[in-house]
């Protein structure tokens, strides 16, 4: 297992949009937009590859400001569920986000994934809101 930066337009990146899809959009009966993957140029994609090449986890760290990145679309193939890739995954983009400059880590998380990142030290900023029709939270960690 190797967990790595791949380039936006890449056969991993769009190995990583393939799981994405699978694993956040289809179950909300969503797909990406053209336009949509489009926008994440700027963004920096991370994956977890198996000793096959195959994409088993997957984030988007999308910069807010020169201290700010967002933790966006993490997605962990249904077979590696409870292994602790999602922590694994979370970890290495701080770590990644600090080697970057960034201080502060924000991500909005579906309601369901709230005791999750409250281990990893992500404090709740407001109330609970909809995104994509189902019920998210702000989060923001302080990684200096």
């Amino acid at each position: 297992m190797i967990i790595k930066e791949v380039a936006f337009n890449s056969a991993d990146h769009k190995l990583t949009v393939a799981l994405r899809d699978e694993v956040l959009r289809k179950p909300l009966g969503l797909q990406f937009s053209e336009e949509e993957l489009s926008e994440e140029f700027d963004s920096y994609h991370l994956a977890a590859m198996n000793d096959n090449d195959e994409v088993v986890a997957c984030l988007v760290l999308k910069p807010i400001s020169p201290e700010e990145i967002k933790m966006r679309q993490v997605s962990v193939r249904e077979d590696q569920r409870g292994k602790g890739l999602g922590s694994l995954m979370v970890q290495f983009s701080e770590f990644f986000s600090m080697d970057h400059g960034f201080e502060t880590m924000s991500l909005h998380a579906r309601a369901v994934a709230k005791e999750f990142y409250e281990k990893m030290n992500y404090e709740v900023v407001g109330d609970q809101f909809e995104e994509v029709g189902i019920p998210h939270y702000k989060f923001i960690k302080k990684l200096v």
